[in-house]
């Protein structure tokens, strides 16, 4: 038995559903085309994650590390 898999879209970081090669519509939609930074939606996923590191004070960048100084 197969495991989670990451969605197909390059830059999404979410686990597709089972059966699903995409975690959302917006990743479908997007298809083969390159992303700078997801735009899924998912809580922890491209923007949204950002967003949400930038209002809890910056302590992550979208690759999970430390921010940058500033």
């Amino acid at each position: 038995m197969f495991g989670p898999k990451k969605c197909a879209n390059a830059t999404c970081t979410c686990i597709a559903p089972a059966k699903k090669k995409y975690c959302s519509d917006h990743c479908e939609a997007i298809g083969n085309k390159l992303e700078i930074i997801c735009l899924c939606g998912h809580a922890d996923c491209g923007i949204t994650a950002i967003q949400s590191a930038q209002q809890e004070g910056g302590t992550r960048t979208s690759a999970g590390g430390p921010a940058a100084p500033r």
